[in-house]
């Protein structure tokens, strides 16, 4: 070919060769997914599949602490243990946090726009008497997620956030009608912020008894909040006999610490046994023994 024709041939082949330029695509934002595992307190035995824990609220926080976001997770979910999905783009560091069974034995506050984890999340019902409610069985647990996903699940364990609490008080005249007498508790916390810590405001809960086969005057087993193992003071427990003729009914018993000198506690995720022993003094005695969550302690009989 003559040079003078290649020149054109050369233009129109390259004019051919452009090639289209693709759009630059951002990647994909991660999905993040968790499952939430129940375990005893006492044991740690995995109760996942029992259904104890009910139905469960993921709150999101990102890892500044700031309110992001809510997840509802059905019982269904959780005995199953089937993950979860986090909405949006779940940076790692964020932090999680789960309360489950949360629904009609107390105040659940849900976050907004603004809130933050150290927030209250959980608060204690009062009644019309002025006494406050038992809180229902109430699980918790937190996780912060790994920097970055491999595509499985994060595991959150979740255990029993509250105590129960069992009163058996010794020494008295089981003729007199049961009625007669009443039990108040008094604790210094009356909630948890969202990452379970115990909240300060000063709770008193009313508990009737009745006169067991033994003489033993005897409350139901009920839920409370746990207290803070290093309080010298937490928990209060007073007797009262109620009378027509005095305007106030008459306090019989105020106990605070055993006969040890420790402090009556309410351990989360377990039973405390309460015996107040009113004998024949002027002092009780007071005794205390922790049990598993389910197991009531019987006392000798002497």
């Amino acid at each position: 070919m003559h040079p003078e024709n290649r020149l054109p041939l050369l233009l129109l082949l390259l004019s051919g060769c452009v090639c289209e330029e693709k759009p630059h695509r951002l990647p994909e934002p991660e999905t993040r997914y968790v499952v939430l595992k129940v375990l005893d307190t006492a044991t740690g035995r995995d109760i996942t599949e029992n259904g104890e824990a009910g139905n469960a609220e993921l709150f999101l926080f990102t890892p500044e602490g700031e309110y992001a976001g809510q997840v509802s997770v059905d019982e269904n979910r959780i005995t199953h243990h089937t993950p979860v999905a986090l909405p949006g783009d779940r940076p790692g560091g964020s932090r999680i946090c789960v309360w489950t069974n949360a629904e009609s034995g107390q105040r659940l506050h849900v976050p907004t726009d603004g809130s933050r984890i150290e927030e209250r999340a959980i608060s204690l019902l009062t009644g019309s008497d002025g006494y406050h409610g038992t809180p229902d069985n109430l699980f918790f647990g937190q996780l912060r997620l790994a920097q970055t996903g491999d595509g499985s699940p994060e595991e959150i364990r979740i255990f029993r956030k509250n105590a129960r609490l069992h009163i058996a008080v010794r020494g008295m005249d089981d003729s007199r009608p049961e009625t007669l007498y009443y039990l108040t508790i008094g604790t210094s916390e009356d909630g948890y912020d969202f990452e379970g810590n115990p909240m300060s405001g000063p709770v008193t809960v009313r508990e009737e008894g009745r006169f067991d086969e033994h003489g033993d005057f005897v409350t139901r087993t009920f839920g409370m909040l746990h207290s803070d193992p290093a309080a010298t003071d937490a928990v209060t427990v007073n007797l009262y006999e109620r009378t027509e003729a005095r305007a106030s009914d008459r306090l019989v018993v105020s106990v605070t610490e055993t006969d040890d000198g420790h402090p009556i506690s309410l351990p989360a995720g377990r039973t405390t046994n309460l015996l107040i022993d009113l004998g024949k003094g002027t002092d009780a005695s007071v005794r205390v023994e922790i049990t598993p969550w389910d197991e009531i302690y019987q006392w000798e009989i002497w």
